[in-house]
């Protein structure tokens, strides 16, 4: 059994760009637990524990998925009170990105999967174990990037850290 995500595939450059938004959080909340640079993405539908028999049938329909590159803008700091985290997120969900995340979704839910959260509300999480003041969410800088692939992910727990470890990629294309 794996613990399976998709998600989108953020390329290294794109995470440096997140990395900076992370920075600043961090100074701003010295106690919060960065996510590792390499971990940062942004979650279309997790799994949960997966066995090696439902994995393919789901690499098999993901192909499927037809879906323009886009390009999408986080511009808003947020967090969660359970789990304690901050995030960036878009303050207007790109329609291309619902759409993705639907096709996903519709994928995963057909071959018995449930989302264990009521909505998508789309997010990367910069920082873990932090309790923000009152005022969250709040506006900043706006980023956009464009986004051309998603990919199923494995998270693993490797000597006690969390690694997110990408098993197979697809690129957007028209359908």
């Amino acid at each position: 059994m794996q613990r399976l995500f998709f998600s989108l595939k953020f390329t290294t450059a794109q995470q440096q760009l997140l990395l900076s938004y992370q920075q600043i959080l961090s100074k701003q909340f010295p106690q919060a637990k960065p996510v590792s640079v390499d971990n940062l993405h942004l979650t279309l539908f997790f799994l949960g524990q997966v066995t090696a028999e439902q994995k393919q049938p789901l690499l098999t329909a993901a192909k499927s998925i037809a879906m323009p590159s886009f390009a999408l803008t986080l511009d808003t700091v947020a967090s969660f009170s359970k789990p304690k985290i901050l995030y960036l997120a878009p303050s207007v969900v790109a329609r291309e990105l619902l759409v993705l995340q639907r096709q996903v979704a519709d994928i995963c839910k057909a071959m018995g999967f449930n989302e264990i959260h009521d909505g998508y509300r789309p997010h990367v999480t910069l920082l873990r174990h932090v309790s923000v003041p009152e005022g969250f969410p709040q506006q900043v800088l706006p980023l956009s990037i464009v986004v051309s692939e998603f990919a199923l992910y494995q998270s693993l727990n490797i000597e006690g850290a969390v690694r997110y470890l990408p098993l197979h990629t697809f690129n957007c294309r028209e359908g």
